[in-house]
């Protein structure tokens, strides 16, 4: 397991220090963000000379290897494709989230369990799924996905109609994906930190930079969808989904699209005793070199 700094510069100067120590016929930057390998030691001498500019905004990412993947048994979804709303989709569907009912699971904060969405166009082929815009965590399957889910036996899940509102009508061959099985809380360790924001939204919140972790007995007996205790993906309230390695494999197998995955680590393994490791060697190098700051995450 090797944990990959990803830095965005914010300024001129911020990115010519990057160009300097992180050549670009060896590094591409995705997104805009340059990965430095946090056992990289141009690292620190990165971070040490952007206290000299506005430094950086850093995310990070766990990459596992093949072997590490293989002995995880629930992976955390990650949205692949969106569908928009329109102007009147979006007012239908924030009056559905104000009138959902919040759910004390134990996390930091509570969570909403949304249906009763509405879309005017679904851009969907059969074997996609798709987040509803990109300020829910909540997903439309095409009629593929949803037999394939069917045939395999999977639990936690069940479906809810999407109204058309151009037609008034419900769609025959999507539907919106629902879990009422909720984890316990995650773990807080040191990919999590609480924000500070000047917008009350935000301010205060948990979020989570890296992957969830559970302990071993809280995820012995889980269905095969589930949702997080914690609103990881977004302040509406908006819990992140779990599901077991076989979900993964089915998707695989069955060439869906639209979802890509991110394990989840137990607290008693050796894997995330690396992880955890790592997490508090960068975190302290961001406390040494202050002017750069965490960004992204899920929260």
């Amino acid at each position: 397991m090797q944990l990959v700094a990803r830095l965005y510069p914010p300024d001129e100067k911020s990115l010519t220090i990057l160009r300097r120590y992180l050549p670009a016929k060896n590094i591409k930057p995705v997104s805009g963000r340059y990965p430095a390998a946090l056992d990289n030691p141009v690292l620190s001498d990165i971070l040490a000379k952007g206290e000299k500019t506005c430094g950086f905004r850093v995310s990070a990412e766990a990459v596992f290897s093949r072997e590490e993947i293989s002995g995880v048994t629930h992976f955390e979804i990650v949205c692949r494709k969106f569908i928009s709303e329109s102007d009147k989709d979006y007012e239908h569907n924030f009056a559905a989230c104000e009138r959902s009912e919040l759910l004390e699971r134990g996390g930091a904060s509570p969570i909403r369990l949304v249906t009763g969405f509405a879309l005017s166009r679904i851009t969907l082929k059969p074997n996609m799924v798709g987040a509803i815009d990109q300020w829910t965590s909540e997903y439309i399957i095409g009629k593929a996905v949803r037999d394939v889910f069917k045939k395999e036996g999977f639990t936690g899940w069940s479906v809810q109609p999407v109204l058309n509102l151009k037609s008034k009508s419900f769609y025959s061959d999507y539907v919106q994906l629902v879990s009422n099985c909720i984890l316990k809380p995650a773990v807080v360790d040191d990919s999590v930190e609480r924000l500070s924001s000047p917008h009350p939204e935000e301010d205060g919140h948990w979020r989570h930079l890296g992957c969830l972790c559970y302990r071993k007995e809280d995820m012995e007996g889980l269905t095969d969808f589930t949702r997080t205790a914690e609103p990881w993906a977004g302040w509406h309230g908006f819990p992140s989904w779990v599901v077991s390695s076989r979900v993964v494999e089915v998707f695989a197998q069955n060439k869906l699209r639209g979802w890509a995955f991110r394990p989840v680590l137990t607290a008693e393994s050796d894997l995330y005793r690396q992880y955890r490791t790592q997490w508090q060697v960068l975190c302290q190098l961001l406390k040494k070199y202050p002017r750069s700051i965490f960004d992204g995450g899920r929260w």
